[in-house]
């Protein structure tokens, strides 16, 4: 898709690999030096918790595919606008509960959220590790720093939904869902495992198409952020727009003034009537 953005225009255009990474380091082999900015996504360069980063061995290869081209994995994104999605959930009560269902790929958001007053709680344990377990964001972070030296290691075809997979629901951990009045984190985790009914819920998300919309609306969403602007119905995932913003020529730190300029900011849709 063609995005007008002032005096340039950029070429958006999105090549999957059904989530084979030998695919993917030859896609970035072949664009290096042909395009102005790469985003990869379903692999970050590194898992963040804290201040501490630990790296992923499949977004450390594929990064070291490329050359010539600014390669990004939307977490320049997720860092610095992401966040600011909690500044339209005012209308919910201070202490609401919020599911991050990777605070491991979300960990500003998820900090954002508890900032706010809501009380977090990680789903990792059970989005990435399919175990029935939620922690609070405090006891996460303890537990994390402790296993993730070992866990980071674990391959993402066992962590993460790609390809074909990302369209299948498992309809698994009901009870973490049932707490939370907001959802947040990875469009595909909360795919991947959604429930029949999620009435009266807020999600905030990314990489939403308008029938995945209309899915949520079905389910019974209240209303869905979206951390990425809206193009021709499609909601870009955050490694997309890192890689339009750095085309743009901008850097993370002023990643927040460009987005508000272009009107990219996040944005609450409201699902039901």
């Amino acid at each position: 898709m063609k995005l007008n953005c002032g005096r340039e225009t950029i070429l958006l255009e999105r090549r999957g690999c059904n989530g084979c990474i030998d695919t993917a380091a030859r896609f970035l082999r072949e664009l290096d030096g042909r395009v102005d900015a790469l985003g990869l996504g379903g692999a970050n360069f590194f898992y963040q918790l804290g201040s501490r980063r630990y790296p992923c061995p499949e977004g450390q290869y594929l990064y070291r595919q490329v050359k010539k081209t600014p390669l990004v994995d939307g977490s320049g994104w997720k860092q610095w606008i992401e966040p600011l999605a909690v500044r339209l959930l005012d209308f919910l009560p201070f202490g609401s509960t919020a599911l991050v269902v990777s605070v491991l790929d979300r960990y500003w958001l998820a900090q954002a959220l508890q900032f706010k007053g809501f009380k977090v709680i990680a789903g990792d344990a059970a989005f990435g590790l399919k175990l029935p377990l939620g922690f609070s964001l405090s006891c996460f972070r303890l537990l994390g720093h402790l296993t993730m030296p070992l866990l980071a290691h674990l391959p993402l075809a066992y962590l993460y939904p790609h390809g074909n997979g990302q369209q299948k629901s498992y309809l698994r951990f009901n009870h973490l869902f049932t707490r939370a009045k907001i959802i947040a984190g990875d469009w595909h985790f909360i795919r991947h495992n959604l429930p029949n009914s999620l009435e009266g819920k807020v999600v905030v998300t990314s990489g939403t198409t308008p029938s995945e919309r209309q899915l949520l609306r079905r389910v019974g969403v209240f209303s869905l952020i979206t951390t990425t602007p809206i193009f021709a119905g499609f909601s870009p995932a955050a490694n997309a727009m890192e890689a339009v913003m750095t085309a743009l020529g901008s850097v993370p730190e002023q990643f927040a003034v460009l987005a508000g300029d272009f009107g990219w900011l996040p944005t609450l849709h409201l699902l039901q009537e």
